[in-house]
């Protein structure tokens, strides 16, 4: 009858001695998952770091050429400013001279009067004639 005897204190080492290796079993198996989720999670930050790089690489790129292209319509405007500035100093010239002339002809100073043409005070730039508005209703 021995045989069939239970000795309590040889079960219960047992059951502890198991339950704590399924425990330990099951605490690595879930850090062996959190660890490969990390290591994933950092592939993926990886690849998204390479995407936003070559994006940042093509929009300066882009903004070089552009850059380029601004500094050549920029010279290529040049000459244009230039024939506009003096086109401006001829009309200012032409108009100059024919406020002078109203003061002596009648006819100068009709065309004077008609358009309004007077010479702008300013204290920055020389004395310059102000821009014709439009004819006057007749």
């Amino acid at each position: 009858m021995n045989e069939f005897e239970n000795d309590p204190t040889e079960n219960t080492e047992s059951t502890t001695g198991s339950s704590a290796q399924i425990g330990l079993a099951l605490l690595s198996a879930a850090f062996c998952i959190f660890l490969f989720s990390q290591i994933s999670n950092l592939g993926q930050n990886a690849s998204s770091m390479r995407w936003q790089s070559e994006n940042l690489n093509r929009q300066i790129e882009s903004l070089t050429g552009a850059e380029k292209n601004a500094q050549e319509l920029i010279k290529q405007r040049e000459a244009t400013v230039q024939q506009t500035q003096q086109v401006q100093e001829r009309y200012t010239s032409l108009l100059t001279d024919i406020i002078q002339l109203a003061e002596t002809d009648p006819d100068a100073k009709s065309v004077v009067e008609k358009y309004k043409i007077a010479r702008q005070k300013t204290d920055s730039a020389p004395a310059a004639v102000a821009p014709v508005s439009g004819a006057t209703k007749p």
